[in-house]
C-alpha cells in the first residue's frame, strides 16, 4: 500500500531492532506481516543528538524520536504510553500518529487512491 500511495517507509537499526524486540507483544500474525515489510524499509542511520531542547523523559525511544525529526515526515507508532500521552500530537511539527490516525488523515485529505 505504501509504495502505490507514493509514500516511503523508513526505519534506523535502532527501531528495527526495538519492532524485532517487540513482535512477542503482539498476535503471531504481527511478526508474519513484519517480515513481509521489513524489505519494503528504508534503513536510514540512527540520529541521537538534536540541536534543540528536547524534554523527553522515555531515554530508550528518544534515538527513535531525535531520527524521525531528521528523517521523516511523520512518525507512526503504537506507543501510546511513551510518544504520545507524554508528547500529544507532534513534536518541532513532526505529527506523531498511530498508524490508524495516519490511514485517516489521509482519506480525509483526499490523498488515498
Amino acid at each position: 500500500m505504501a509504495s502505490d500511495q507514493g509514500w516511503e517507509l523508513i526505519a534506523s537499526p535502532w527501531v528495527r531492532n526495538e519492532v524485532e524486540k517487540n513482535l512477542s507483544k503482539f498476535p503471531f500474525d504481527t511478526t508474519s506481516a513484519w517480515i513481509g515489510i521489513r524489505s519494503k524499509i528504508w534503513l536510514v542511520d540512527d540520529v541521537v543528538s538534536i540541536d534543540r531542547a528536547l524534554v523527553f523523559p522515555a531515554s530508550k525511544d528518544r534515538p527513535v524520536l531525535i531520527t524521525a525529526l531528521a528523517w521523516a515526515d511523520v512518525l507512526l507508532t503504537l506507543d501510546r504510553v511513551d510518544f504520545i500521552k507524554v508528547l500529544g500530537s507532534s513534536c518541532y511539527g513532526l505529527p506523531i500518529l498511530l498508524p490508524s490516525e495516519f490511514l485517516i488523515r489521509e482519506r480525509n485529505h483526499g490523498r488515498l487512491s
